[in-house]
């Protein structure tokens, strides 16, 4: 097998460990609480609460990244790092939506509040595929210091800042801590997913 071929299988289990991680572990909480019908909801929040899942799986995404890159000719490099961007935005979407499923799981199917709740309670199942997102734009170069605070880059920031009042209000009100934290995700994901404005010029074309 080549060089490129073993670079590319390391850095695929690699980009696979924060999720094997987290299920092994929510596994193995599952069955020490004894295995129930329903995902109970205090093991959904120990593992997305946990800090170490959250810097392994930032650890091993990042050194994936460097293997890949460093299998890859020089030639091709840029390219490989642009590809390297959507497979990480492709990833943060893959890990939002499960992280979603078992906070849906963990309450029934039927209780949204309680999975809404769950998911931001659940700070780094939040803030890790936001990381993903941001990291796939510094890596492609699509964001410059000099034109840091663009628009996507303003939502990616208040996405990431969602667990602040959550933690900061909520300690003095649950409920205000709750409703800010989700007006920010909610902005935050509003701001990043709108078009962009055409110029006037090419409207008017």
């Amino acid at each position: 097998m080549s060089i490129k071929g073993r670079s590319e299988d390391y850095s695929t289990l690699l980009y696979l460990v924060p999720i094997v991680a987290a299920v092994v572990y929510g596994l193995v909480l599952w069955v020490q609480a004894g295995i129930s019908p329903t995902l109970p909801s205090s093991v959904y929040l120990t593992v997305t609460r946990d800090p170490y899942l959250f810097i392994l799986g930032s650890l091993a995404v990042m050194l994936g990244i460097v293997v890949e890159v460093r299998g890859t000719d020089l030639q091709a490099r840029q390219a490989k790092l642009a590809s390297l961007g959507n497979t990480l935005q492709s990833m943060a979407a893959a890990i939002l939506i499960i992280i979603l499923f078992f906070a849906w799981y963990a309450n029934g199917f039927t209780d949204l509040g309680g999975m809404a709740t769950d998911f931001i309670v659940g700070r780094y199942g939040l803030v890790f595929p936001a990381v993903l997102v941001l990291l796939s734009y510094l890596i492609s170069a699509r964001i410059r210091f000099a034109s840091f605070f663009n628009r996507k880059a303003l939502a990616l920031i208040a996405v990431l800042l969602v667990p602040v009042p959550l933690y900061e209000l909520g300690k003095r009100n649950v409920f205000a801590g709750l409703v800010v934290s989700l007006l920010m995700l909610g902005g935050g994901l509003a701001i990043y997913l709108a078009p962009d404005k055409k110029p006037i010029q090419q409207q008017e074309e």
